[in-house]
């Protein structure tokens, strides 16, 4: 088994948490660091190709620049960090969690206006930086969150969802029943978070750093269907294992009556806020999947 499929397998999180139970965070780091080593040195995988190929687009390189060499490792370095920080914190308890994130006074906001106006949220992000921290701070702070995952659940997402549910947060796979919990709890004026940078085959083609992609579309669904206002938040890196939650102004959707114009519309606006947030800081946008597949076979990779 190597090292990316070990990282992966239910196993990965298990030797998370002992090393951080065991390891100072320098030393995590200088863990992480070497583990990143390991992962780049693997060119031909379909990870660093991945990666390789997403920054490519974001950075406006070509797939064979040699200055993408050193962002593939800054973005598989930044993970492995984040990692680092993650199961450390997991490991450390409640209070290491909440001293690790901090949560804009605006993100805070709308979340208590939300539950006072009694109109639901739908927040949208991008897998930036170590997003698993602010999962779990929001669990630990008791706000009405759904977080809808990825539906696929497998290898080492088993363990690291069982943590976050350990954490209190209402994490829910993608389902049709997921879903259903998600409208009316937006109904009800709740909130419900999800991803929206993941390729997906169900998606749509929407237009992402100039480029086609398929791209999931049911939050703009979400939106529509309840009259729920959508929020864009990133969370961002601050240094020293500590991450920082940003957000954006609130988006009303625009119902014209043509439900699947209306959807692409939506989900075209919040796309093109991600992507401000991706570049300006394209290293720690953690997506290994190419979103762009045909980057690699323009130039006969893949």
């Amino acid at each position: 088994m190597d090292i990316i499929s070990i990282i992966n397998s239910r196993l990965g999180p298990m030797l998370g948490l002992l090393l951080g139970r065991t390891l100072s965070r320098e030393q995590a780091y200088r863990m992480a660091d070497w583990i990143a080593g390991l992962v780049v040195a693997r060119s031909e995988s379909w990870l660093v190709q991945g990666v390789r190929a997403n920054q490519a687009v974001v950075r406006g390189l070509p797939y064979d620049s040699p200055l993408l060499n050193q962002a593939v490792r800054d973005v598989i370095s930044n993970a492995a960090r984040g990692y680092a920080d993650w199961y450390r914190a997991v490991a450390s308890g409640p209070e290491v969690v909440n001293s690790s994130v901090i949560i804009d006074e605006s993100l805070e906001q709308v979340v208590k206006q939300s539950i006072e106006d009694k109109r639901g949220v739908v927040i949208v992000g991008a897998h930036m930086s170590s997003f698993n921290i602010l999962l779990l701070a929001l669990g630990l702070r008791g706000y009405p969150i759904q977080a809808l995952s990825y539906a696929r659940v497998q290898g080492s997402y088993h363990v690291d969802n069982a943590l976050r549910l350990k954490f209190g947060l209402n994490l829910t796979p993608i389902s049709f029943q997921s879903l259903r919990q998600a409208v009316l709890r937006l109904r009800d004026g709740g909130l419900v978070m999800t991803a929206i940078d993941r390729p997906d085959v169900g998606g749509e083609s929407l237009t992402f750093f100039g480029r086609q992609a398929k791209l999931p579309v049911g939050h703009a669904r979400l939106a529509l269907r309840t009259n729920s206002r959508i929020l864009v938040g990133m969370v961002q890196a601050e240094g020293d294992g500590l991450y920082r939650a940003v957000c954006g102004s609130l988006i009303e959707p625009e119902d014209t009556g043509d439900q699947h114009q209306d959807v692409l519309r939506l989900a075209q606006r919040v796309l093109y806020l991600i992507e401000d947030y991706i570049r300006s800081r394209p290293g720690e946008w953690l997506i290994f999947l190419p979103i762009w597949p045909s980057v690699m076979t323009e130039h006969g990779e893949g």
